[in-house]
């Protein structure tokens, strides 16, 4: 029987139940071409001015002494070419930039990497603050590695087995990447899923498919973030959001944390660290000023009289999150008016950004370095 215009146009019934509340046609708008790129970089360009705009609650305590586990999914599925050239690529370009800008906010973490495929998980570096080994061997991850299927049970047990026992003046959190659309895992994981909320630990996963029940539950459950990505700009923004410390309220203990303050010294012969189970043998490194230990990087957490080791000036940054610059006021330019940092003048049809306490107006390059580098603002400096 032939449809009259009318019917088709409203489609099949069952459509309606799936459809209700989203929206898709309101968000994703094709142009004409029939491509959705351009809808796709306005929601991108909307969630991040919304989280530039957004102000952090006064009063709110924060986890700046953070331990962190990413775990990479090294399935088949990420051989897949949504994310161009591949996932597995796209990821591993992404998070080492992640990696620079998170020890850059937080100078006293610490980060470890969990590669799970073939339903196995593993550990490839333990805990570290030292990001080039970080890198290394993330960069040694390649496509012909990526096979079987994903646990996400076998890859939470991993992390919250290194995790559990660790201080609870520290921030633990996991970060999952996750590409597959499945988990394989061996029990019910949402028992395990349980035991990661019973130990405080915050869970928060990066999809690169589509959304599952599963790693919404996870995220909520554990107050973490849970987010799909549309392309490699959006991954980068999703994954730039977990760099700032997180809000932890009362779920961290109030303790007074024992720091030393190692100088960088050298020794007439050559020794090993006590941060490599092998080597590297080396003059040169960090000695603990209690035991003596030495250590060949900091921030790191002596393995022989459990005393935290920094640097002055990274504790110093670390503290800056206390104190961060509010955002500024979105007001219209004025094109003969320019911009009191770099002296530009507005262009039109553009955006000012203004100072709600000395009401000095910046240009958007200039707001963006101020709030993510600078983290001061020149015309309130200038007045005193």
């Amino acid at each position: 029987m032939a449809l009259n215009g009318e019917e088709e146009e409203k489609g099949y019934t069952w459509e309606a139940d799936y459809a209700e509340g989203l929206n898709i046609r309101g968000v994703l708008e094709e142009d004409e071409k029939g491509s959705i790129e351009k809808s796709i970089q306005k929601v991108i360009e909307e969630a991040r001015r919304k989280a530039h705009d957004t102000d952090r609650p006064s009063k709110c305590r924060l986890g700046i002494m953070r331990y962190l586990y990413i775990v990479v999914d090294c399935s088949r599925f990420m051989q897949d070419k949504s994310l161009m050239p591949s996932r597995l690529a796209a990821t591993i370009k992404i998070v080492t930039q992640f990696l620079d800008k998170f020890f850059e906010l937080n100078p006293i973490a610490q980060v470890g990497l969990i590669v799970c495929k073939d339903r196995k998980a593993e550990r490839i570096v333990p805990l570290t603050g030292n990001v080039r080994q970080l890198v290394t061997a993330l960069t040694s991850i390649n496509e012909l590695q990526c096979m079987g299927d994903f646990s996400l049970q076998n890859a939470l047990r991993l992390a919250l087995t290194n995790l559990k026992d660790l201080p609870k003046h520290f921030s633990r959190e996991v970060l999952v990447i996750m590409s597959s659309l499945t988990s394989v895992d061996p029990g019910n994981i949402f028992s395990t899923i349980e035991n990661v909320q019973a130990s405080a630990v915050r869970c928060s996963v990066i999809g690169l498919a589509a959304e599952l029940f599963v790693c919404s539950q996870l995220a909520k459950l554990t107050k973490g973030k849970y987010s799909v990505v549309l392309d490699s700009s959006h991954f980068e923004l999703e994954i730039n959001s977990h760099a700032t410390p997180p809000s932890t309220g009362k779920t961290l203990q109030c303790n007074a944390v024992e720091v030393g303050f190692p100088k960088h010294e050298s020794v007439e012969r050559e020794i090993s660290c006590l941060c490599h189970s092998s080597g590297p043998i080396s003059k040169r490194g960090y000695e603990c000023p209690r035991c003596g230990g030495r250590y060949c990087s900091i921030p790191v957490e002596c393995r022989v009289c459990r005393l935290t080791l920094v640097a002055a000036p990274q504790l110093a940054r670390a503290f800056r999150h206390l104190l961060p610059l509010p955002p500024f006021r979105r007001i219209d330019a004025n094109t003969e008016a320019s911009c009191f940092a770099c002296h530009r003048k507005f262009a039109a049809s553009s955006s000012a950004f203004e100072c709600k306490q000395c009401a000095e107006r910046f240009c958007i390059d200039c707001d963006i370095f101020l709030h993510e580098s600078l983290y001061i603002c020149p015309g309130c400096k200038t007045d005193l």
